[in-house]
């Protein structure tokens, strides 16, 4: 079946079940599309379904449908992961964009590593709150943006770090 879709129509992305709204219509192919935590890109137009308002709602089910809270599995792959105590009692924080969010095929690299430090800031500040004494941060090998950036925040921070012998993490010192 294939849709016609306009600006401001509400869809919901085949892949991921996240909703959005169509911003533009590129061709006849792709749309860029605004998700609900407002992030803005370009998708197929086949990776998406119009989100119909009149079937969008708990009263589409008939007044006997009830959702139980035992009932609500939400999947691993949802969850973002928290960071981890490795085996020396350390905050482990792994910045791998996969372990961060689910939806990140279609984000731009500006996006991810935006994505990427805001939870790195986070997970920092939420370890010297918490007084730990040191700090594993993994941003992986790669061409070393993230590296860089990662390294940008902990000079604001005034901390000591060094990288680590596979260059893929940088210890801290809090």
């Amino acid at each position: 079946m294939i849709f016609t879709f306009s600006i401001g129509d509400r869809v919901i992305q085949k892949e991921s079940r996240v909703t959005a709204e169509i911003l533009l219509i590129i061709g006849d192919r792709k749309a860029k599309i605004k998700d609900e935590d407002g992030f803005e890109y370009i998708v197929k137009i086949s990776e998406i379904l119009p989100l119909n308002s009149e079937t969008d709602s708990s009263s589409s089910y008939g007044s006997s449908f009830k959702i139980k809270e035992e009932d609500i599995i939400i999947p691993e792959s949802v969850k973002p992961k928290k960071s981890k105590l490795d085996r020396g009692g350390r905050v482990k924080i792994d910045l791998h964009i996969e372990n961060l969010t689910t939806y990140y095929k279609h984000m731009q690299n500006s996006e991810i590593v935006r994505i990427q430090m805001e939870y790195c800031k986070k997970e920092l500040d939420e370890a010297m709150l918490k007084s730990k004494h040191s700090l594993e941060i993994v941003h992986g090998i790669g061409e070393g943006v993230l590296k860089s950036e990662v390294h940008k925040l902990l000079k604001l921070y005034n901390l000591t770090f060094f990288e680590s012998q596979d260059s893929g993490s940088t210890e801290v010192l809090l």
